[in-house]
C-alpha cells in the first residue's frame, strides 16, 4: 500500500493518479503548506494579513459549520472533498474515526500537517469515484463540494448520482451533511458576484455557458435528496454564509427583523451594492421568507428514519475572540425543553464559563426589578432557561431609516429604562482601581464622575427581553466588580449601535460624533473610546478580531452612487462638449481673421477696404 505518515495522520496514495487536477493556484497552496509546516500561530498571522486565500483555508471560523452538532464520540465520519483541512479538525474532535478524501495531494498534505496531532484521521488522496470503500459510515460530509459533483462523478446526472453514492456509503440511520451556497441567496440579488464564476447574477440567471459548477435553491436540493432516497431532510442557514459562519439559524429559529444588521461581506472581489441589503432582509424576515433567500444552506439528510426537532436550533460563535473568551451559544431542545446553552469553544475558555456562572448570580443583586434567566450547569456547559419574551428593542425606531436625532433620542430613552433600575446603593462616584486599569487601561476620569460600584458592562438591548414578569437579562457575560463610569456604559451601547447598523454610518461620519449626539460629553468621548478599545483588545487578544477581519473585505460600490457619478460624468461631458463647441467657434473666427489679415498684407487695396468695413460696422454697433 502506498502510504505516507505525517505526525499521527496516515495519507493513503493508492488511488492518486499523480497530478492535482483542482487547485486554487500553485503559489497559493505552496504558501499555505509552508505556513502549516512552520508551526506558526495561525491566528496571529491572520490578524496581520489581508489575503483571502489564507483566511478561507486557515481560519478557525470555518469549523463553525459543524461545531454546533453533537456527534456520537464513537461515530465514523467520511469527509468528501476535505481540501486543506479547515473542517477536518472539528470532525476529529467530535467523532471516533475520520476518513478524509480529496483529489489533491498538496491539499491533503496541508491537511495532514495541520491536523497531525489527531490519531483518528486517515486521508485518502484521489477521486471519490475511483476509491474502493470497505465500510459504511455514520456521518458523511459534503462541505462546499456538492456543487462540484461534475468533477467527482462521471454520469449523465452527476448530482443525483453523487447523492446516491453517498447514501450507499451510509449506515442505516446515518446522516449526510451538505454545505452549499443558495442559488437565490440575497447577496446575489444585492450585487455580489457568483462565488464560483465571478460573474454578477450568473446563478440566478441560470449559469448560461457554465458547465463545471452548479448551486441550487432549497426546493431543488430537497427534491434531489428525496429522489436519492434520503429521509428527514432538515435545512439550517449559516450567516453570513457557510464559508465563514458566525451564526446558524434553523426553520425553528429564523432571524427576526433587525437580527441581521450588516450586509454580506465580500472577501474575494469588489462588488456592486444594488440596494440596501439590510432593509430588504428585514422585510424578507418579517414576511417569513428568509429560508428562500439565505445566502447558504447546511443540510442534514437521514438515511432512513425521521429527524425529530431536537438538538441545536440556533448557534452563535465567538471565534473572533482570544481563546480564553471563546464561549459559544446554542439554543437547544433537551428532553423537550428549550435552553440557551453557553459552552467553552476550547479548553482555555472554561475559566470564562465559571465567570459567567458567577456573574449570573451577582447581576440580579444590582437591579431592583430586572431578573436573570434561570441557570443550571452540566459539566462545562451553562444551561440558561429559554425565556419567551419580546426583545427589549422591539419598539425602537427603525435604525435603518430614522433620522439621527430620532435614533439618539430613542436610544437614550430605552437605555434609561435599564440604567434607572440599578439600585441606588450601587451608585457612586468614580475611583481608580487596579481592576479597572487591567481592563480599560490607565485613563483620566474627572473627579465626581457618576459611576456604578458593580456593573453589567454589556447592556446592549439584545441582552434583555420584556416578559409578562418584567424585564429579563439573558446574557450576563461581562460583569465588573469595581467602579465604572455610568456614561461609559451608555457609550458602549451607542458605539455598538453605530458599528452594527451600517445605515447609520452613511448618515454620520464617526462613532464619536454619534455618541456626542446621544448625550456623551464631547470631552469624554475619546476617553471612553480608548477604554472600549482596551476592553475589546482584551477580549480579542492578538488573534483575528472582528475589527481585523474587516481588513480582508473588498470595497462595496453603491449602485445609486455609481448612477449619480455616471450622471455627473455625463453632465461634465456635456459641459465639456459645449465648451469645445464654443472654443471651436472662437478658433474658427480667429482663423478667419488671420486669413483676412494675411490677404490684407498681400493686397493693400483689400486691406484698406477691410479696415473701412470694420470701422463702419463698429460705428453702427455704437
Amino acid at each position: 500500500m502506498n502510504e505516507e505518515k505525517i505526525g499521527n495522520v496516515i495519507m493513503d496514495l493508492s488511488f492518486y493518479k499523480g497530478s492535482d487536477t483542482y487547485s486554487d493556484g500553485e503559489s497559493v497552496e505552496d504558501r499555505i503548506l509552508d505556513i502549516v509546516k512552520s508551526g506558526c500561530d495561525i491566528d496571529e498571522r491572520l490578524s496581520e494579513g489581508n489575503d483571502w486565500a489564507e483566511l478561507y483555508h486557515l481560519s478557525d471560523i470555518r469549523k463553525n459549520i459543524l461545531a454546533w452538532e453533537n456527534f456520537d464520540k464513537d461515530s465514523s465520519a467520511l469527509e468528501i472533498g476535505s481540501g486543506c483541512g479547515a473542517v477536518t479538525g472539528v470532525l476529529c474532535e467530535k467523532c471516533g474515526r475520520v476518513t478524509s478524501v480529496d483529489l489533491s495531494k498538496k491539499r491533503s498534505t496541508i491537511n495532514a500537517y495541520r491536523n497531525s496531532k489527531y490519531d483518528n484521521l486517515k486521508i485518502l488522496v484521489g477521486n471519490f469515484e475511483d476509491i474502493e470503500f470497505t465500510e459504511k459510515y455514520d456521518v458523511i460530509t459534503l462541505i462546499g463540494v456538492f456543487e462540484y459533483s461534475i468533477y467527482y462523478i462521471s454520469s449523465d446526472d452527476p448530482f443525483i448520482d453523487m447523492l446516491k453514492k453517498c447514501r450507499s456509503l451510509l449506515k442505516e440511520g446515518g446522516r449526510l451533511y451538505i454545505a452549499i451556497e443558495n442559488k437565490y441567496g440575497m447577496k446575489y440579488f444585492a450585487g455580489a458576484k457568483e462565488d464560483h464564476t465571478g460573474k454578477a447574477y450568473d446563478g440566478i440567471e441560470g449559469y448560461h455557458g457554465v458547465e463545471r459548477v452548479r448551486t441550487f435553491s432549497g426546493y431543488a436540493l430537497n427534491a434531489m435528496l428525496k429522489e436519492a432516497g434520503f429521509t428527514g431532510v432538515r435545512f439550517r442557514y449559516p450567516v453570513p454564509d457557510y464559508k465563514l459562519p458566525l451564526e446558524i439559524y434553523s426553520d425553528e429559529k429564523l432571524p427576526a427583523p433587525g437580527d441581521i444588521v450588516t450586509r454580506s461581506p465580500n472577501y474575494d472581489r469588489e462588488r456592486m451594492d444594488s440596494f440596501d441589503e439590510v432593509k430588504v432582509l428585514d422585510q424578507i424576515c418579517a414576511d417569513g421568507l428568509f429560508p428562500d433567500f439565505a445566502n447558504s444552506f447546511i443540510i442534514t439528510a437521514h438515511n432512513g428514519g425521521e429527524d425529530p426537532v431536537q438538538g441545536c436550533l440556533y448557534a452563535k460563535f465567538n471565534t473572533l475572540r482570544a481563546p480564553e473568551y471563546r464561549v459559544d451559544t446554542r439554543i437547544m431542545i433537551v428532553d423537550g425543553r428549550l435552553y440557551a446553552v453557553k459552552s467553552p469553544a476550547c479548553d482555555e475558555a472554561v475559566s470564562h464559563i465559571n465567570t459567567v456562572e458567577k456573574n449570573a448570580s451577582i447581576t440580579e443583586e444590582i437591579f431592583n426589578s430586572i431578573k436573570v434567566a434561570g441557570l443550571s450547569r452540566k459539566g462545562n456547559d451553562l444551561y440558561f432557561d429559554y425565556v419567551v419574551g419580546v426583545p427589549f428593542d422591539n419598539d425602537c425606531v427603525d435604525y435603518s431609516s430614522a433620522s439621527v436625532p430620532d435614533i439618539c433620542r430613542d436610544l437614550k430613552e430605552h437605555l434609561d429604562i435599564l440604567l434607572y433600575d440599578i439600585k441606588d446603593e450601587n451608585r457612586c462616584t468614580f475611583e481608580m482601581t487596579d481592576g479597572f486599569r487591567s481592563v480599560f487601561g490607565d485613563v483620566e476620569i474627572p473627579p465626581h464622575t457618576p459611576a456604578f460600584r458593580r456593573s453589567d458592562a454589556d447592556m446592549i438591548f439584545g441582552n434583555f427581553l420584556r416578559t409578562d414578569d418584567g424585564i429579563v437579562c439573558i446574557d450576563p457575560e461581562w460583569f465588573f466588580d469595581f467602579p465604572v463610569p455610568e456614561d461609559y456604559i451608555r457609550y458602549r451601547v451607542y458605539r455598538c449601535v453605530f458599528e452594527t447598523h451600517t445605515n447609520i454610518a452613511w448618515k454620520i461620519k464617526t462613532r464619536q460624533e454619534f455618541a456626542n449626539l446621544c448625550g456623551i460629553d464631547m470631552y469624554m468621548v475619546d476617553t471612553y473610546d480608548r477604554m472600549e478599545n482596551a476592553f475589546q483588545k482584551m477580549i480579542a487578544g492578538d488573534g483575528l478580531s472582528a475589527e481585523k477581519i474587516a481588513d480582508y473585505r473588498k470595497p462595496f460600490r453603491r449602485l445609486d452612487e455609481f448612477a449619480s457619478e455616471r450622471e455627473g460624468l455625463i453632465s461634465r461631458i456635456e459641459a465639456l462638449d459645449a465648451e469645445n463647441k464654443e472654443l471651436k467657434r472662437v478658433t474658427q473666427e480667429q482663423q478667419a481673421f488671420i486669413e483676412k489679415l494675411k490677404r490684407a498684407i498681400r493686397n493693400p487695396a483689400y486691406g484698406l477696404k477691410w479696415a473701412i468695413d470694420k470701422k463702419m460696422k463698429g460705428s453702427e454697433q455704437e
